[in-house]
Protein backbone atom coordinates (compact mmCIF):
# COMPACT_ATOMS: atom_id res chain seq x y z
CA UNK A 1 0.00 0.00 0.00
CA UNK A 2 2.08 2.89 -1.31
CA UNK A 3 -0.32 5.51 0.07
CA UNK A 4 -0.06 4.14 3.60
CA UNK A 5 3.73 3.88 3.32
CA UNK A 6 4.07 7.50 2.19
CA UNK A 7 1.62 8.73 4.83
CA UNK A 8 3.45 6.94 7.65
CA UNK A 9 6.82 8.20 6.44
CA UNK A 10 5.48 11.77 6.25
CA UNK A 11 4.25 11.43 9.85
CA UNK A 12 7.70 10.37 11.00
CA UNK A 13 6.79 6.72 11.64
CA UNK A 14 9.71 4.34 10.92
CA UNK A 15 8.47 2.00 8.19
CA UNK A 16 9.50 0.11 5.08
CA UNK A 17 7.65 -1.89 2.39
CA UNK A 18 7.55 -5.69 2.43
CA UNK A 19 5.60 -6.27 -0.76
CA UNK A 20 8.63 -6.58 -3.04
CA UNK A 21 10.16 -9.12 -0.67
CA UNK A 22 7.16 -11.41 -1.08
CA UNK A 23 5.93 -10.95 -4.63
CA UNK A 24 6.29 -8.96 -7.82
CA UNK A 25 4.84 -5.47 -7.90
CA UNK A 26 2.14 -6.53 -10.36
CA UNK A 27 0.97 -9.57 -8.40
CA UNK A 28 -2.00 -9.16 -6.08
CA UNK A 29 -1.67 -10.50 -2.54
CA UNK A 30 -5.09 -12.16 -2.31
CA UNK A 31 -5.99 -14.25 0.72
CA UNK A 32 -4.76 -17.83 0.45
CA UNK A 33 -2.71 -17.42 -2.74
CA UNK A 34 0.98 -18.18 -3.23
CA UNK A 35 1.97 -14.55 -2.69
CA UNK A 36 -0.12 -14.43 0.50
CA UNK A 37 1.60 -17.53 1.89
CA UNK A 38 5.04 -16.27 0.88
CA UNK A 39 4.35 -12.97 2.62
CA UNK A 40 3.48 -14.96 5.74
CA UNK A 41 6.95 -16.53 5.81
CA UNK A 42 8.57 -13.12 5.32
CA UNK A 43 6.45 -11.68 8.12
CA UNK A 44 7.59 -14.40 10.53
CA UNK A 45 11.20 -13.81 9.47
CA UNK A 46 10.84 -10.12 10.31
CA UNK A 47 9.33 -11.11 13.65
CA UNK A 48 12.32 -13.36 14.39
CA UNK A 49 14.75 -10.55 13.53
CA UNK A 50 13.01 -8.24 16.00
CA UNK A 51 12.81 -10.85 18.75
CA UNK A 52 16.51 -11.68 18.33
CA UNK A 53 17.26 -8.01 18.98
CA UNK A 54 15.61 -8.41 22.36
CA UNK A 55 12.41 -6.56 21.46
CA UNK A 56 8.96 -7.58 22.63
CA UNK A 57 6.70 -7.28 19.58
CA UNK A 58 3.08 -6.42 18.80
CA UNK A 59 2.20 -7.79 15.36
CA UNK A 60 -0.90 -6.39 13.63
CA UNK A 61 -2.60 -6.91 10.27
CA UNK A 62 -3.21 -4.05 7.86
CA UNK A 63 -6.99 -4.33 8.24
CA UNK A 64 -6.86 -3.39 11.91
CA UNK A 65 -7.20 -0.07 13.71
CA UNK A 66 -5.29 0.71 16.89
CA UNK A 67 -7.39 3.10 18.98
CA UNK A 68 -5.17 3.54 22.04
CA UNK A 69 -1.80 2.34 23.31
CA UNK A 70 -2.24 -1.35 24.26
CA UNK A 71 1.16 -1.81 25.94
CA UNK A 72 0.10 -0.85 29.50
CA UNK A 73 -2.73 -3.38 29.24
CA UNK A 74 -0.51 -6.13 27.80
CA UNK A 75 2.12 -5.60 30.49
CA UNK A 76 -0.38 -6.51 33.20
CA UNK A 77 0.69 -10.13 32.62
CA UNK A 78 4.52 -10.09 32.90
CA UNK A 79 4.67 -13.89 32.84
CA UNK A 80 2.71 -14.15 29.57
CA UNK A 81 4.90 -15.07 26.59
CA UNK A 82 2.09 -14.67 24.03
CA UNK A 83 -1.22 -12.80 24.23
CA UNK A 84 -3.36 -13.23 21.11
CA UNK A 85 -6.69 -11.96 19.80
CA UNK A 86 -9.38 -14.44 18.81
CA UNK A 87 -12.17 -15.06 16.30
CA UNK A 88 -14.45 -16.03 19.17
CA UNK A 89 -17.88 -14.35 19.13
CA UNK A 90 -18.71 -14.38 22.84
CA UNK A 91 -17.52 -12.21 25.70
CA UNK A 92 -16.79 -14.50 28.67
CA UNK A 93 -15.33 -12.15 31.24
CA UNK A 94 -16.82 -9.31 33.29
CA UNK A 95 -13.43 -7.63 33.64
CA UNK A 96 -12.67 -7.65 29.88
CA UNK A 97 -9.15 -8.85 30.64
CA UNK A 98 -8.43 -12.35 29.32
CA UNK A 99 -11.14 -14.60 27.95
CA UNK A 100 -12.24 -17.55 30.10
CA UNK A 101 -10.66 -20.91 29.32
CA UNK A 102 -13.93 -22.75 28.92
CA UNK A 103 -15.29 -20.19 26.44
CA UNK A 104 -12.41 -19.05 24.26
CA UNK A 105 -12.31 -22.14 22.10
CA UNK A 106 -12.19 -20.46 18.69
CA UNK A 107 -9.17 -19.82 16.48
CA UNK A 108 -6.58 -17.38 17.70
CA UNK A 109 -6.29 -14.57 15.19
CA UNK A 110 -2.75 -13.42 14.41
CA UNK A 111 -4.14 -10.09 13.17
CA UNK A 112 -3.10 -8.92 16.63
CA UNK A 113 -0.80 -10.68 19.04
CA UNK A 114 1.90 -9.75 21.54
CA UNK A 115 5.02 -11.92 21.87
CA UNK A 116 8.00 -11.46 24.16
CA UNK A 117 11.57 -11.88 22.98
CA UNK A 118 12.01 -14.88 25.29
CA UNK A 119 9.51 -16.75 23.07
CA UNK A 120 11.69 -16.50 19.96
CA UNK A 121 12.12 -20.30 19.92
CA UNK A 122 8.39 -20.46 19.12
CA UNK A 123 8.82 -18.01 16.22
CA UNK A 124 11.66 -20.13 14.78
CA UNK A 125 9.48 -23.25 15.02
CA UNK A 126 6.59 -21.36 13.42
CA UNK A 127 8.69 -20.34 10.41
CA UNK A 128 10.17 -23.84 10.06
CA UNK A 129 6.68 -25.38 10.04
CA UNK A 130 5.47 -22.83 7.50
CA UNK A 131 8.38 -23.66 5.19
CA UNK A 132 7.74 -27.41 5.54
CA UNK A 133 4.00 -26.90 4.96
CA UNK A 134 3.87 -24.14 2.33
CA UNK A 135 0.15 -24.63 1.72
CA UNK A 136 -0.75 -24.10 5.36
CA UNK A 137 -2.21 -20.79 6.47
CA UNK A 138 0.20 -19.11 8.89
CA UNK A 139 -2.64 -18.52 11.35
CA UNK A 140 -3.45 -22.24 11.32
CA UNK A 141 0.16 -23.23 11.90
CA UNK A 142 0.38 -20.68 14.76
CA UNK A 143 -2.49 -22.39 16.58
CA UNK A 144 -1.29 -25.87 15.65
CA UNK A 145 2.07 -25.29 17.31
CA UNK A 146 0.64 -23.78 20.49
CA UNK A 147 -1.71 -26.74 20.89
CA UNK A 148 1.23 -29.15 21.00
CA UNK A 149 1.60 -28.47 24.70
CA UNK A 150 -2.12 -28.62 25.52
CA UNK A 151 -3.89 -31.70 26.87
CA UNK A 152 -6.58 -33.24 24.67
CA UNK A 153 -7.02 -34.11 21.02
CA UNK A 154 -9.68 -31.65 19.90
CA UNK A 155 -12.37 -34.34 19.61
CA UNK A 156 -13.36 -35.40 23.13
CA UNK A 157 -15.30 -32.71 24.99
CA UNK A 158 -13.04 -31.10 27.54
CA UNK A 159 -12.81 -27.77 29.33
CA UNK A 160 -12.44 -25.46 26.37
CA UNK A 161 -9.32 -24.26 24.67
CA UNK A 162 -8.04 -23.02 21.34
CA UNK A 163 -9.81 -24.22 18.23
CA UNK A 164 -12.15 -26.74 19.82
CA UNK A 165 -13.91 -27.86 22.96
CA UNK A 166 -11.71 -30.97 23.16
CA UNK A 167 -8.67 -29.07 24.42
CA UNK A 168 -8.07 -28.82 28.15
CA UNK A 169 -6.49 -25.59 29.40
CA UNK A 170 -7.16 -26.19 33.08
CA UNK A 171 -3.85 -27.88 33.84
CA UNK A 172 -0.99 -26.72 36.06
CA UNK A 173 -1.48 -23.07 37.09
CA UNK A 174 1.33 -22.92 39.62
CA UNK A 175 3.34 -19.73 39.39
CA UNK A 176 0.96 -18.04 36.93
CA UNK A 177 -0.19 -14.49 37.65
CA UNK A 178 -3.71 -15.15 36.33
CA UNK A 179 -5.74 -18.40 36.27
CA UNK A 180 -6.89 -17.46 32.77
CA UNK A 181 -3.34 -17.93 31.50
CA UNK A 182 -2.34 -21.43 30.40
CA UNK A 183 0.76 -23.34 29.36
CA UNK A 184 1.18 -24.32 25.74
CA UNK A 185 3.68 -25.28 23.00
CA UNK A 186 6.34 -28.02 23.27
CA UNK A 187 6.88 -29.21 26.85
CA UNK A 188 4.37 -26.57 27.97
CA UNK A 189 7.22 -24.09 27.60
CA UNK A 190 5.10 -20.98 26.90
CA UNK A 191 2.54 -19.07 28.93
CA UNK A 192 -0.36 -17.92 26.74
CA UNK A 193 -3.54 -15.89 27.14
CA UNK A 194 -6.49 -15.00 24.90
CA UNK A 195 -7.29 -11.29 24.68
CA UNK A 196 -10.76 -9.90 25.35
CA UNK A 197 -13.15 -9.86 22.39
CA UNK A 198 -14.46 -6.53 23.70
CA UNK A 199 -11.18 -4.64 24.03
CA UNK A 200 -9.47 -6.44 21.12
CA UNK A 201 -12.49 -7.08 18.97
CA UNK A 202 -12.94 -8.93 15.72
CA UNK A 203 -15.28 -7.79 12.97
CA UNK A 204 -18.31 -9.43 14.55
CA UNK A 205 -17.88 -8.48 18.21
CA UNK A 206 -16.91 -4.92 17.24
CA UNK A 207 -19.04 -4.02 14.22
CA UNK A 208 -22.01 -6.40 14.38
CA UNK A 209 -22.60 -7.03 18.09
CA UNK A 210 -20.98 -3.66 18.93
CA UNK A 211 -19.82 -5.01 22.29
CA UNK A 212 -17.49 -2.12 23.23
CA UNK A 213 -20.40 0.32 23.00
CA UNK A 214 -22.85 -1.98 24.78
CA UNK A 215 -20.46 -2.44 27.69
CA UNK A 216 -19.25 1.16 27.68
CA UNK A 217 -15.67 -0.02 27.23
CA UNK A 218 -13.07 1.88 25.19
CA UNK A 219 -11.51 -0.68 22.80
CA UNK A 220 -7.80 -0.82 22.15
CA UNK A 221 -8.16 -2.31 18.73
CA UNK A 222 -10.69 -3.44 16.12
CA UNK A 223 -10.13 -5.92 13.30
CA UNK A 224 -12.20 -5.85 10.10
CA UNK A 225 -12.88 -9.59 9.92
CA UNK A 226 -16.25 -11.39 9.62
CA UNK A 227 -17.14 -9.08 6.74
CA UNK A 228 -17.92 -9.15 3.02
CA UNK A 229 -17.04 -7.17 -0.12
CA UNK A 230 -13.26 -7.47 0.27
CA UNK A 231 -11.18 -4.38 1.04
CA UNK A 232 -13.98 -1.88 0.23
CA UNK A 233 -16.15 -3.65 2.79
CA UNK A 234 -13.41 -3.44 5.41
CA UNK A 235 -12.84 0.28 4.83
CA UNK A 236 -16.56 1.02 4.95
CA UNK A 237 -16.99 -0.85 8.26
CA UNK A 238 -14.20 1.24 9.76
CA UNK A 239 -15.77 4.41 8.35
CA UNK A 240 -19.18 3.49 9.80
CA UNK A 241 -17.51 3.22 13.22
CA UNK A 242 -15.91 6.66 12.76
CA UNK A 243 -12.35 5.29 12.89
CA UNK A 244 -11.27 6.13 9.33
CA UNK A 245 -9.49 9.44 8.68
CA UNK A 246 -10.60 10.81 5.31
CA UNK A 247 -9.49 13.98 3.51
CA UNK A 248 -11.71 17.09 3.91
CA UNK A 249 -13.48 16.45 0.57
CA UNK A 250 -15.03 13.31 2.01
CA UNK A 251 -17.02 15.44 4.48
CA UNK A 252 -17.45 18.50 2.27
CA UNK A 253 -17.54 17.30 -1.37
CA UNK A 254 -17.57 19.88 -4.17
CA UNK A 255 -21.15 19.15 -5.26
CA UNK A 256 -22.55 18.94 -1.75
CA UNK A 257 -24.30 16.22 0.24
CA UNK A 258 -27.79 14.72 0.03
CA UNK A 259 -29.36 13.05 3.06
CA UNK A 260 -32.61 11.10 2.70
CA UNK A 261 -33.53 9.58 6.08
CA UNK A 262 -35.74 6.50 6.12
CA UNK A 263 -38.27 5.96 8.90
CA UNK A 264 -39.10 2.26 9.18
CA UNK A 265 -42.51 1.42 10.69
CA UNK A 266 -42.54 -1.07 13.55
CA UNK A 267 -44.53 -3.50 11.43
CA UNK A 268 -41.52 -3.73 9.08
CA UNK A 269 -38.68 -3.33 11.58
CA UNK A 270 -40.11 -5.55 14.33
CA UNK A 271 -42.77 -7.75 12.73
CA UNK A 272 -44.66 -10.34 14.76
CA UNK A 273 -46.54 -13.54 14.04
CA UNK A 274 -50.36 -13.76 14.36
CA UNK A 275 -49.69 -15.01 17.90
CA UNK A 276 -47.68 -11.89 18.69
CA UNK A 277 -44.24 -13.56 18.71
CA UNK A 278 -41.26 -11.69 17.17
CA UNK A 279 -40.44 -12.99 13.68
CA UNK A 280 -36.82 -11.88 14.04
CA UNK A 281 -35.66 -14.52 16.50
CA UNK A 282 -33.54 -17.64 16.17
CA UNK A 283 -35.17 -20.03 13.69
CA UNK A 284 -34.32 -23.73 13.93
CA UNK A 285 -36.35 -24.26 10.76
CA UNK A 286 -33.52 -22.59 8.79
CA UNK A 287 -31.48 -25.76 9.42
CA UNK A 288 -34.27 -28.11 8.27
CA UNK A 289 -33.51 -29.21 4.71
CA UNK A 290 -37.10 -30.45 4.26
CA UNK A 291 -38.68 -27.10 5.13
CA UNK A 292 -40.19 -24.94 2.38
CA UNK A 293 -38.02 -21.89 3.06
CA UNK A 294 -39.61 -19.89 0.24
CA UNK A 295 -42.70 -19.52 2.45
CA UNK A 296 -40.98 -19.07 5.83
CA UNK A 297 -42.70 -16.10 7.51
CA UNK A 298 -39.50 -14.90 9.21
CA UNK A 299 -37.53 -15.03 5.95
CA UNK A 300 -40.31 -13.20 4.14
CA UNK A 301 -40.24 -10.51 6.83
CA UNK A 302 -36.42 -10.30 6.64
CA UNK A 303 -36.45 -9.73 2.88
CA UNK A 304 -39.36 -7.31 3.12
CA UNK A 305 -37.31 -5.24 5.60
CA UNK A 306 -34.22 -5.42 3.38
CA UNK A 307 -36.01 -4.61 0.13
CA UNK A 308 -37.82 -1.59 1.58
CA UNK A 309 -34.37 -0.15 2.36
CA UNK A 310 -32.77 -1.31 -0.89
CA UNK A 311 -35.47 0.48 -2.91
CA UNK A 312 -35.06 3.66 -0.87
CA UNK A 313 -31.28 3.67 -1.29
CA UNK A 314 -31.57 2.76 -4.98
CA UNK A 315 -33.88 5.72 -5.59
CA UNK A 316 -31.76 8.09 -3.49
CA UNK A 317 -28.59 7.09 -5.38
CA UNK A 318 -30.29 8.04 -8.66
CA UNK A 319 -31.21 11.47 -7.28
CA UNK A 320 -27.71 12.02 -5.90
CA UNK A 321 -26.24 11.14 -9.29
CA UNK A 322 -28.61 13.50 -11.12
CA UNK A 323 -27.83 16.42 -8.80
CA UNK A 324 -24.08 15.80 -8.58
CA UNK A 325 -24.17 15.21 -4.81
CA UNK A 326 -22.88 12.51 -2.49
CA UNK A 327 -25.55 10.54 -0.68
CA UNK A 328 -25.36 10.14 3.11
CA UNK A 329 -26.84 6.69 3.62
CA UNK A 330 -29.42 5.99 6.31
CA UNK A 331 -28.48 3.34 8.90
CA UNK A 332 -29.33 -0.13 7.65
CA UNK A 333 -31.43 -2.66 9.58
CA UNK A 334 -31.24 -6.45 9.13
CA UNK A 335 -33.65 -9.01 10.48
CA UNK A 336 -31.01 -11.74 10.72
CA UNK A 337 -27.26 -12.12 10.90
CA UNK A 338 -25.23 -13.27 7.90
CA UNK A 339 -22.60 -15.98 7.95
CA UNK A 340 -20.58 -18.32 5.72
CA UNK A 341 -22.79 -21.36 6.39
CA UNK A 342 -26.39 -22.25 7.35
CA UNK A 343 -27.46 -20.92 10.74
CA UNK A 344 -30.56 -20.13 12.78
CA UNK A 345 -30.36 -16.44 11.86
CA UNK A 346 -27.67 -15.75 14.44
CA UNK A 347 -25.22 -17.80 16.47
CA UNK A 348 -26.75 -19.17 19.64
CA UNK A 349 -23.60 -18.14 21.48
CA UNK A 350 -23.85 -14.44 20.61
CA UNK A 351 -26.07 -13.59 23.54
CA UNK A 352 -25.41 -9.84 23.21
CA UNK A 353 -26.50 -9.70 19.58
CA UNK A 354 -29.95 -8.18 19.14
CA UNK A 355 -32.43 -9.01 16.40
CA UNK A 356 -33.22 -7.05 14.36
CA UNK A 357 -29.69 -5.72 13.92
CA UNK A 358 -29.86 -1.94 13.85
CA UNK A 359 -27.52 -0.59 12.66
CA UNK A 360 -26.43 -3.40 10.38
CA UNK A 361 -23.18 -3.26 8.34
CA UNK A 362 -23.76 -2.10 4.75
CA UNK A 363 -21.74 -5.05 3.36
CA UNK A 364 -24.34 -7.47 4.76
CA UNK A 365 -26.77 -6.46 1.98
CA UNK A 366 -24.88 -4.50 -0.70
CA UNK A 367 -21.92 -5.60 -2.82
CA UNK A 368 -19.41 -2.85 -2.11
CA UNK A 369 -16.69 -4.44 -4.24
CA UNK A 370 -18.74 -4.16 -7.43
CA UNK A 371 -17.40 -1.71 -10.01
CA UNK A 372 -19.46 0.91 -11.84
CA UNK A 373 -21.45 -0.10 -14.90
CA UNK A 374 -22.04 2.39 -17.71
CA UNK A 375 -22.69 6.02 -16.75
CA UNK A 376 -23.85 5.19 -13.21
CA UNK A 377 -21.26 5.02 -10.43
CA UNK A 378 -20.73 2.14 -8.03
CA UNK A 379 -22.45 2.61 -4.67
CA UNK A 380 -19.37 3.74 -2.74
CA UNK A 381 -18.46 6.23 -5.48
CA UNK A 382 -21.62 8.20 -4.76
CA UNK A 383 -22.45 7.28 -1.14
CA UNK A 384 -21.12 8.13 2.30
CA UNK A 385 -21.43 6.13 5.53
CA UNK A 386 -24.54 6.58 7.66
CA UNK A 387 -22.50 7.99 10.58
CA UNK A 388 -20.96 10.82 8.53
CA UNK A 389 -23.11 13.64 9.93
CA UNK A 390 -22.25 12.63 13.50
CA UNK A 391 -18.52 12.31 12.82
CA UNK A 392 -16.41 14.69 14.88
CA UNK A 393 -14.47 15.56 11.70
CA UNK A 394 -17.58 16.90 9.95
CA UNK A 395 -17.09 20.67 9.45
CA UNK A 396 -19.64 22.77 11.32
CA UNK A 397 -20.14 24.99 8.28
CA UNK A 398 -21.48 22.00 6.33
CA UNK A 399 -24.11 21.26 8.97
CA UNK A 400 -24.93 24.96 9.25
CA UNK A 401 -25.61 25.09 5.50
CA UNK A 402 -28.54 22.64 5.54
CA UNK A 403 -31.69 22.90 3.41
CA UNK A 404 -34.57 20.73 4.67
CA UNK A 405 -37.34 19.76 2.27
CA UNK A 406 -40.33 17.48 2.65
CA UNK A 407 -40.56 16.71 -1.08
CA UNK A 408 -39.35 18.07 -4.40
CA UNK A 409 -41.24 20.93 -6.08
CA UNK A 410 -43.44 19.82 -9.02
CA UNK A 411 -41.65 19.86 -12.34
CA UNK A 412 -38.18 19.45 -10.81
CA UNK A 413 -35.31 18.22 -12.96
CA UNK A 414 -31.75 17.32 -12.13
CA UNK A 415 -30.49 20.61 -13.51
CA UNK A 416 -33.11 22.76 -11.78
CA UNK A 417 -32.33 21.08 -8.45
CA UNK A 418 -28.61 21.71 -8.94
CA UNK A 419 -29.36 25.42 -9.31
CA UNK A 420 -31.89 25.58 -6.47
CA UNK A 421 -29.57 23.74 -4.07
CA UNK A 422 -26.31 25.40 -5.15
CA UNK A 423 -25.98 27.58 -2.06
CA UNK A 424 -26.50 24.68 0.37
CA UNK A 425 -23.80 22.19 1.28
CA UNK A 426 -26.31 19.70 2.73
CA UNK A 427 -29.84 18.95 1.54
CA UNK A 428 -32.11 16.81 3.72
CA UNK A 429 -35.03 15.39 1.77
CA UNK A 430 -38.01 13.69 3.37
CA UNK A 431 -39.48 12.05 0.24
CA UNK A 432 -37.28 10.68 -2.54
CA UNK A 433 -38.76 10.40 -6.06
CA UNK A 434 -38.80 6.90 -7.57
CA UNK A 435 -35.98 5.99 -9.90
CA UNK A 436 -38.37 4.09 -12.20
CA UNK A 437 -41.83 4.66 -13.61
CA UNK A 438 -44.13 7.67 -13.08
CA UNK A 439 -42.49 10.43 -11.08
CA UNK A 440 -38.92 9.44 -12.00
CA UNK A 441 -36.52 12.25 -12.89
CA UNK A 442 -34.49 9.88 -15.06
CA UNK A 443 -35.07 9.75 -18.81
CA UNK A 444 -36.22 6.47 -20.33
CA UNK A 445 -32.70 5.76 -21.56
CA UNK A 446 -31.23 6.57 -18.14
CA UNK A 447 -33.74 4.24 -16.48
CA UNK A 448 -32.71 1.36 -18.72
CA UNK A 449 -28.99 2.03 -18.09
CA UNK A 450 -29.63 2.25 -14.35
CA UNK A 451 -31.52 -1.05 -14.42
CA UNK A 452 -28.50 -2.78 -15.91
CA UNK A 453 -26.11 -1.25 -13.38
CA UNK A 454 -28.33 -2.35 -10.48
CA UNK A 455 -28.02 -6.04 -11.36
CA UNK A 456 -24.82 -6.16 -9.30
CA UNK A 457 -25.92 -3.67 -6.64
CA UNK A 458 -26.79 -6.18 -3.91
CA UNK A 459 -25.28 -9.33 -2.41
CA UNK A 460 -26.75 -12.51 -0.88
CA UNK A 461 -28.03 -13.50 2.53
CA UNK A 462 -26.54 -16.75 3.83
CA UNK A 463 -27.95 -19.29 4.55
CA UNK A 464 -30.63 -21.87 5.03
CA UNK A 465 -29.88 -25.58 4.83
CA UNK A 466 -30.38 -26.58 1.17
CA UNK A 467 -32.41 -29.71 0.40
CA UNK A 468 -29.42 -31.56 -1.07
CA UNK A 469 -25.70 -31.61 -0.30
CA UNK A 470 -23.69 -29.38 -2.64
CA UNK A 471 -26.56 -27.02 -3.46
CA UNK A 472 -26.45 -23.35 -2.48
CA UNK A 473 -28.46 -22.18 0.52
CA UNK A 474 -28.14 -18.42 -0.01
CA UNK A 475 -30.85 -16.03 -1.18
CA UNK A 476 -30.18 -12.99 -3.35
CA UNK A 477 -31.21 -9.49 -2.32
CA UNK A 478 -32.69 -8.06 -5.51
CA UNK A 479 -32.33 -4.33 -6.19
CA UNK A 480 -35.03 -4.60 -8.88
CA UNK A 481 -37.41 -6.79 -6.86
CA UNK A 482 -40.41 -4.50 -7.49
CA UNK A 483 -39.98 -4.27 -11.28
CA UNK A 484 -41.52 -6.79 -13.68
CA UNK A 485 -39.89 -7.87 -15.92
CA UNK A 486 -36.22 -7.66 -14.96
CA UNK A 487 -33.02 -9.68 -14.80
CA UNK A 488 -31.23 -10.19 -11.49
CA UNK A 489 -27.56 -10.58 -10.64
CA UNK A 490 -27.65 -14.29 -11.52
CA UNK A 491 -29.07 -13.33 -14.94
CA UNK A 492 -32.42 -14.89 -14.09
CA UNK A 493 -35.44 -13.51 -15.93
CA UNK A 494 -38.27 -12.38 -13.62
CA UNK A 495 -41.64 -12.21 -15.42
CA UNK A 496 -43.67 -12.42 -12.19
CA UNK A 497 -43.58 -10.72 -8.76
CA UNK A 498 -40.45 -11.33 -6.64
CA UNK A 499 -40.48 -14.28 -4.24
CA UNK A 500 -37.84 -16.18 -2.26
CA UNK A 501 -35.71 -18.50 -4.38
CA UNK A 502 -33.01 -20.45 -2.58
CA UNK A 503 -29.68 -20.72 -4.41
CA UNK A 504 -29.47 -20.27 -8.17
CA UNK A 505 -32.75 -21.93 -9.10
CA UNK A 506 -35.02 -20.12 -11.59
CA UNK A 507 -37.99 -18.07 -10.39
CA UNK A 508 -41.31 -19.88 -10.12
CA UNK A 509 -43.03 -17.83 -12.83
Amino acid sequence: DVGALEGLAAAGVPCFPMRDAATSKAEKIGWGGAAFRNLGVRKITLLIDLLELGADVVLMDADTVLLQDPLPFLRRWPDADILASTDHLVNSTATHGLEALHAAHSHWNIGFFFIRSRARHFAHAWRDLQIRKPHWWDQHSFGFLLRQGVNGNGTVRGNGGPNGLGWDLTGDKSGLSDPLLFRAFTNASLVVGTLSVVKFGNGHTSFVQRLPWKFGVAPYFVHATHQYSGSPGKRHRIREAGFWHDPPAHYDPPGGLLYAPLHLPDSVLRPTSPEGKPLFSMQRDFLDKTYNHSQHPSLLAHFNLAHVQVRHIRDAVALAWLTGRKLVLPPLACGFDRGPFPSMGKSGETTYQDLPMYPCPLDYVFDLDRKSSGPFPALLEVAREYSLLNNSRMPREVLASTLRLGALPPGSTGESLKQDWASHKLVELGQVPPAFGPGSLLSEEQQQNYKRSLQGFTDVWCCVEPPRWGEAGHILYDALFDLVPHKDRFNREWTCPWHIVVGHKPPRC
